[in-house]
């Protein structure tokens, strides 16, 4: 874990009045959380990403993370100049 990440969760779990481990499981549990969702089916067609295959992440009490289209354009402006060789 980053430093930066490990301040902030100190921070956190001190506000909170939790233990630092109680703070890290649920940082843990939040991150696998989106990246599960993220992966959970193939998000590629033709070898680009497909940006109606992402889903809008919702977290009880932590919100709602939704795809940000200018990455995912971004990503497949890549994959397509290196498909074709450039």
């Amino acid at each position: 874990m980053a430093k930066k990440q490990k301040i902030i969760l100190n921070d956190l779990a001190k506000k909170h009045n939790i233990s630092i481990g109680q703070a890290e499981e649920i940082f843990s549990l939040f991150v696998e959380k989106i990246a599960t969702t993220i992966s959970e089916e193939d998000k590629m067609e033709d070898g680009l990403y497909v940006a109606d295959r992402f889903k809008t992440i919702h977290i009880d009490n932590f919100g709602k993370f939704i795809p940000n289209l200018n990455k995912i354009t971004y990503a497949n402006k890549y994959l397509e100049k290196k498909k074709n060789g450039h």
